[in-house]
């Protein structure tokens, strides 16, 4: 008896030496990779012109790749244990890390309403949070690609349903195929678009889904080693409605699991209580981030919501507005601090608010709405108020974005630490950071003083319009650099000062926007 217990401590000490150091030196590498870009390319080369942003080995690696498909609103993408892609979705195709057509990989989302309305593969298919790929608790290198898909349906009004494609990977030989396509598994008229996410059980190998649906229901599925299955339809408390809750915003867990958050502009923003042992929804909170007097219902605004690594801080994107909610703060009229506002930058489409996703290296991207060539970056998310750092247009990108990141589950909720803020940014050829530029007065007439900004190299400052166009450009030397800049001959309106440093090895450059009056 005292040998069988002495085993059973051996064994529990063992097990949990296992849980623990994996949690604290094994972290998920599934969400490594992202892939963006839709334009198609019309010289010799053709495919589509998209980009890639690496995290893995400890940098962010951006550059361009050439792609068979676009990626407009669907996006997902799934990686192995090393950080490496697997296989990426455009919502209608499937591709592999060669960016080749994978077996069977077509026609994902077939159906009447994409033959009508969405018939060109290569675009990509509608749909922001309405794609994912989750691994199959069963099978190792199987996973789980959920999507959400429009059904033709008339006379009646077009309806929603979710179907899922199943994809093995053979790690021995670098392939992939879909071995089930299109399987539907839930098919009632009552979905939301957008709003699609899930995250780890606290049994570490199930997952759980949830999905808003008009009305007052959130639909809560597990997928588990028996397949995917409705386990429970809990109240949202709020009304969700069609013509405004649907596609207008984005849902996430927070890091640490706790806690379940829906936000658009129209409903504001809803938070939840999250138990992962049972997949219950509780404590439900509204809160108002915009006030109830000033939103407009005859405006139509895109929104996303996105937590901070540590679940304190809600960031809420609201076309114009960056806002920062502190979960922890006590005094309700402290608790929201407008982060910032839309610049006005056009690039070349406007670069509003819209999709936010937190990156492995524990920064918070943000795409415009619109296809751009910048990504807007929240760098510090853990700090409050503006300290989270926040910088518009803070990456430029070789081609237009699409207005897409790709929509991850909660992925590292187990581990200790949720993100690896070691990794460090090294940009690809015509990719650049952007760093703050500081001048004033502004707005002024025309001249604008420098402030605290010296460089060890040779720099080039280009002045360019709201539309990117450049008006003139200059050389700076090292060893004498102007302490303004004179823009006086321009007409009055809004102008970008930006400077490069030569040689520029970091790929940073420093920017702002001016306002001649």
């Amino acid at each position: 008896m005292i040998r069988f217990l002495l085993d059973g401590a051996i064994y529990f000490f063992v097990f949990g030496f296992f849980i623990l150091t994996d949690c604290i030196f094994g972290q998920s590498t599934s969400d490594h990779i992202w892939i963006g870009g839709y334009q198609k390319n019309f010289d010799a080369q053709g495919g589509h012109n998209m980009h890639i942003m690496d995290f893995s080995n400890d940098t962010l690696n951006t550059g361009y790749i050439n792609g068979p498909m676009g990626i407009l609103d669907n996006n997902a993408s799934i990686c192995n244990h090393e950080g490496s892609l697997l296989f990426y979705t455009n919502g209608r195709t499937v591709m592999n890390a060669h960016h080749e057509i994978i077996e069977n990989g077509r026609d994902i989302n077939d159906g009447d309403w994409a033959r009508r309305y969405w018939p060109d593969p290569t675009r990509g298919f509608p749909g922001s949070q309405d794609i994912m790929i989750l691994p199959d608790p069963k099978l190792n290198g199987s996973y789980y690609m959920l999507h959400k898909l429009p059904i033709y349906n008339p006379p009646a009004k077009d309806s929603f349903e979710i179907r899922y494609s199943y994809i093995k990977h053979n790690e021995n030989f670098s392939e992939s195929e879909v071995t089930i396509k299109n399987e539907k598994f839930y098919q009632k008229n009552d979905l939301l678009l957008s709003y699609f996410t899930a995250i780890k059980h606290t049994n570490h190998k199930d997952w759980w889904v949830l999905q808003p649906t008009l009305g007052t229901n959130i639909l809560t599925f597990l997928l588990d080693a028996n397949g995917i299955s409705l386990n429970k339809i809990q109240p949202s408390i709020q009304i969700f409605d069609k013509s405004r809750s649907s596609a207008s915003g984005s849902a996430k867990f927070s890091p640490d699991g706790t806690k379940y958050a829906i936000y658009n502009y129209y409903d504001q923003l809803q938070v939840y209580d999250f138990d992962r042992s049972t997949g219950t929804l509780s404590n439900h909170q509204k809160i108002y981030i915009i006030p109830e007097g000033e939103i407009d219902r005859e405006q139509y605004f895109f929104s996303s919501v996105e937590w901070s690594p540590n679940s304190r801080y809600i960031y809420t994107a609201t076309q114009n507005w960056l806002h920062q909610i502190d979960t922890q703060e006590p005094e309700p009229d402290k608790r929201i601090v407008l982060i910032d506002t839309y610049n006005g930058t056009l690039d070349p489409f406007a670069t509003t608010f819209f999709l936010m996703a937190q990156g492995p290296d524990c920064k918070i991207y943000m795409s415009p709405a619109n296809g751009s060539y910048s990504l807007h970056v929240i760098n510090k998310p853990d700090e409050a108020g503006k300290a989270c750092d926040f910088v518009q247009n803070g990456i430029k990108l070789p081609n237009a974005n699409g207005g897409s990141l790709p929509n991850f589950p909660r992925f590292r909720v187990d581990e200790i630490e949720k993100c690896n803020p070691g990794i460090t940014s090294l940009f690809g050829e015509q990719v650049y950071y952007r760093r703050d530029l500081q001048v004033f007065p502004n707005p002024s007439s025309g001249l604008f003083y420098f402030k605290s900004f010296s460089s060890p190299v040779d720099c080039r400052l280009y002045v360019s319009d709201i539309q990117g166009k450049i008006l003139f450009t200059a050389d700076l030397p090292a060893a004498q650099l102007p302490e303004s800049v004179d823009i006086s001959h321009l007409p009055d309106g809004r102008y970008n000062i930006e400077i490069y440093p030569v040689g520029n090895n970091e790929r940073i450059f420093y920017g702002t926007q001016v306002v001649k009056i």
